[in-house]
């Protein structure tokens, strides 16, 4: 009897040689979203571990794509978009194009490295990372003042572009909120801010490394175009996580 055919040449064994039920269940897990953590089902995350380059030939022979993992989540990369028939909107993926959604997660990412030096926590820790979104507005406004000075934004454009990104950011798992309760009355927050929202930093967010650079960039749209439109295939930079 023949031995079955690799997936890669060079392979020495293939996907079919592992448990069935198993490999269905990364499979879909997979592609059903665009990270799986091991706390979602620490079993099966280890198993992918284990496993990881008989999984990767999978994706690479038939796909073309990357699988990534590290001690605590798993990705699918895909290098590139085949059906060109698709609008921005129409794909399902996380895609910013808005300007200051872009620019606030810039800085939601800055501000996360920040707070792991300031906790003096590492991403392999298992302690969760946690903030107030009232501290993370702040923040953005303060870096807008520190960049652009007198030519910051408004305090109302960050809120807003918070307010819009931040769903997004818990539907692609980069967040998850974890309470929410009403301000004191003599508690000092931005302007427009009533409540107290809690998030917590998930895997996710350790997949994007801004350079300083790349933020300063962002941050000369400021200053040279006109303010943005409701356009949602507007283009701009796009940090973008796909299934």
């Amino acid at each position: 009897m023949e031995p079955r055919d690799h997936f890669v040449e060079g392979a020495d064994r293939s996907l079919e040689q592992l448990n069935v039920h198993y490999v269905r269940a990364l499979l879909n897990i997979l592609t059903e979203a665009p990270f799986f953590y091991r706390a979602d089902d620490p079993d099966l995350f280890d198993y992918l571990r284990g496993h990881h380059d008989d999984v990767q030939q999978f994706f690479a022979h038939y796909f073309g794509w990357e699988l990534y993992t590290d001690r605590r989540v798993a990705r699918l990369i895909k290098p590139h978009e085949c059906n060109a028939a698709l609008r921005p909107s129409q794909r399902d993926m996380f895609d910013l194009t808005r300007r200051d959604e872009c620019t606030v997660f810039l800085l939601l990412v800055e501000f996360y490295e920040k707070m792991l030096r300031d906790l003096n926590v590492s991403y392999d820790d298992e302690s969760a990372v946690r903030f107030l979104l009232a501290d993370f507005v702040q923040y953005c406004l303060d870096r807008f003042k520190e960049e652009l000075g007198v030519n910051s934004p408004h305090d109302r454009v960050v809120l807003e572009a918070s307010r819009t990104l931040f769903p997004k950011l818990i539907k692609y798992r980069f967040l998850e909120q974890v309470e929410k309760e009403d301000a004191a009355g003599d508690e000092q927050l931005p302007a427009g801010m009533r409540e107290h929202v809690m998030y917590e930093f998930l895997p996710g967010i350790h997949c994007y490394r801004p350079d300083i650079l790349i933020f300063k960039e962002v941050i000369k749209l400021y200053t040279e175009t006109p303010p943005e439109t409701d356009d949602d295939d507007a283009p701009g930079a796009a940090p973008s996580t796909e299934l």
